[in-house]
């Protein structure tokens, strides 16, 4: 007789969507966090490559992830809902990255990129390795604005509507600095 071994809370959990995760979260936290670290788990690599591409390094990004699902963890109980969960997640990552930037004060150029960074969120190849490089050099030469819709929409990929919520702009204005920044960039790559 073939029976299924049961499966365990975070097997479970991990099969609903956000709305629900998030639902869950709201009326469990701050004393059972099992929803909250279900749904973090999910879009955490994602948030640390997305941050590692914009602030260039992968030890910012790991500062600026860790203080995004602080702000998470403490902020969920009164998320209201009027966007989806992704898009209020990524908002609270542009806010927070501003912030450490404003803070590192740098915001005019990222010179650098620590080579590092790459081992471990990145595939390992050298050629990989080196194009990753090439793209973060001519991310940097973009205003933070526009190095953030670039990083979105490509790295995280997320929806022109998302990214204009995020940023609180109007959907076309983010289309076409999307557009104006690959035109920027394309140079470097022809």
């Amino acid at each position: 007789m073939n029976q299924t071994a049961p499966r365990g809370p975070r097997a479970r959990l991990g099969e609903k969507d956000d709305a629900e995760l998030v639902a869950i979260s709201r009326r469990q936290l701050p004393h059972v966090t099992l929803a909250y670290e279900v749904l973090m788990r999910r879009h955490q690599a994602a948030l640390a490559r997305t941050c590692t591409r914009y602030l260039g390094s992968v030890h910012d990004a790991e500062e600026v992830v860790h203080e995004v699902m602080l702000r998470v963890f403490h902020g969920l109980p009164k998320f209201k809902g009027e966007s989806s969960f992704r898009t209020w997640l990524y908002r609270i990552a542009y806010n927070e990255s501003m912030n450490y930037l404003r803070k590192r004060r740098d915001t005019q150029a990222l010179d650098g990129v620590d080579e590092s960074a790459y081992l471990a969120t990145e595939p390992h190849t050298l050629e990989q390795r080196v194009m990753a490089q090439r793209l973060d050099r001519s991310l940097a030469r973009l205003n933070p604005q526009d190095r953030t819709i670039v990083v979105y929409r490509a790295i995280a990929e997320l929806e022109f509507r998302e990214i204009a919520d995020i940023l609180e702009l109007n959907l076309s204005t983010v289309k076409m600095r999307y557009q104006r920044a690959l035109e920027k960039l394309k140079p470097l790559y022809d």
